[in-house]
């Protein structure tokens, strides 16, 4: 199940966390690893692609977030070990101890910060701004009083309110059905989560529609790991900075982020 934009802006939920610990460790590759010194670091998500989730095929952990991880886990000579839960719960896993931090599209904002310590920013997603392949608009403000498609209790309304007049304003159930909706010319635009419609047309290519770029997001966001605060993890989250800096000034940053469809407009620097 994607996740909307009004899951990763929503506050942190207070819930117990009921996790599934994935290793890919066998007995074998855990004695490897106490001789290699590698240290075993935990994080959690809610398995949600793009962002963090574990390939069916091999077990491994990909996604956006993922794949970042993976490169400064190589950096820094960390096992990855995953823990996964549902979105809402995963600041309470970190907190509760059983995990390290959140690797997983996770928004900075204000009232997580009040609980959680937060990394450098590893990139920045917001809204995606989808039009037909034959559509002339190239930003927000060219949709002004046009007909625009949005998915059903997302925060997109209020774009979409900002827009247009309320009879111009279409809601769909699903993504699917909002893409298709712009590919039909039902909408002249639709406003919903970049990064996924970016992943959708990555793994099933449509020439009836594209993503407006350049954009600037409406609801811009902030993607950073999230731990503890306290001393240890404090020092844990400095590693971590450490490697993405080294990993941003690297092609393999960028690659990262257009594997998945997003591009320059997404970089942090």
């Amino acid at each position: 199940m994607t996740k909307t934009m009004r899951n990763r802006f929503g506050l942190v939920a207070v819930l117990a966390a009921t996790a599934l610990a994935i290793s890919g460790c066998s007995s074998t590759e855990s004695a490897t690893t106490e001789e290699s010194g590698a240290r075993t670091v935990t994080i959690v998500t809610s398995n949600d692609a793009p962002f963090s989730f574990v390939d069916d095929a091999t077990g491994e952990l990909t996604g956006i977030d993922g794949d970042m991880l993976n490169a400064m886990a190589e950096q820094l000579n960390w096992n990855i070990e995953v823990v996964v839960t549902d979105f809402a719960t995963m600041p309470q896993t970190v907190l509760s101890g059983k995990a390290d931090f959140v690797a997983d599209g996770l928004y900075v904002t204000d009232e997580r910060k009040k609980s959680l310590s937060f990394s450098d920013t590893w990139y920045y997603q917001g809204e995606g701004m989808l039009v037909p392949s034959d559509s002339t608009l190239t930003s927000r403000e060219d949709a002004e009083g046009k007909i625009i498609g949005i998915m059903t209790g997302t925060t997109h309304y209020e774009i979409a309110q900002s827009l247009t007049e309320e009879a111009n304003i279409k809601m769909y159930d699903s993504q699917a059905n909002l893409l298709q909706a712009v590919a039909n010319g039902q909408v002249d635009a639709a406003f919903t989560d970049q990064a996924v419609v970016a992943w959708s047309l990555v793994q099933n290519p449509n020439d009836k529609v594209k993503l407006v770029t350049p954009y600037e997001p409406y609801f811009p966001g902030t993607i950073a790991a999230a731990f503890r605060q306290d001393e240890e993890s404090d020092a844990l989250r400095e590693e971590l900075n450490g490697a993405l800096a080294e990993l941003k000034s690297t092609p393999q940053y960028l690659e990262i982020l257009e594997r998945y469809g997003l591009g320059s407009d997404n970089i942090a620097e």
